[in-house]
């Protein structure tokens, strides 16, 4: 149980990766909208500033499901073997990301691609330190 707890530790690599790059496209949403030069210090401050309002009150709801849905997966997909870890950390990514690729669809909506992709990414380094871990354990 402490072995796949730490495992569930690794996902800050997940909300890192999702943040910088939600964050990064956020931002370059709102400076692609520049009209004019007097227009850059308003949307500096909506691309920053906005950017971090939306990841973490509007995006609340995402954190919270998402933290959950990854202690479950975690909880019951990893172990100490290594046989499979992509695989199982792929499956993983393929639960957690439905529902916001259909609403990236759904709604037309970019952003929730970025995540997703971003979390694709993320797993991939995910499963280095979840490797590091289980060498250690052995």
């Amino acid at each position: 149980m402490v072995l796949k707890l730490r495992f569930f530790l690794t996902n800050w690599i997940n909300f890192l990766w999702i943040f910088v790059v939600v964050y990064l496209s956020i931002i370059i949403a709102v400076l692609s909208e520049i009209s004019s030069v007097n227009d850059l210090g308003d949307l500096l401050i909506y691309g920053f500033v906005g950017g971090l309002f939306t990841i973490f009150l509007f995006g609340s709801f995402f954190w919270i499901g998402f933290i959950a849905i990854m202690f479950f997966l975690d909880m019951i997909l990893l172990n100490a073997n290594r046989e499979y870890l992509l695989g199982k950390l792929f499956l993983e990514w393929v639960i957690a990301s439905s529902p916001f690729i259909y609403w990236g669809v759904k709604y037309s909506a970019w952003l929730f691609f970025m995540a997703v992709a971003a979390f694709l990414i993320a797993q991939w380094y995910r499963a280095k330190a979840i490797d590091k871990i289980i060498t250690l354990h052995e």
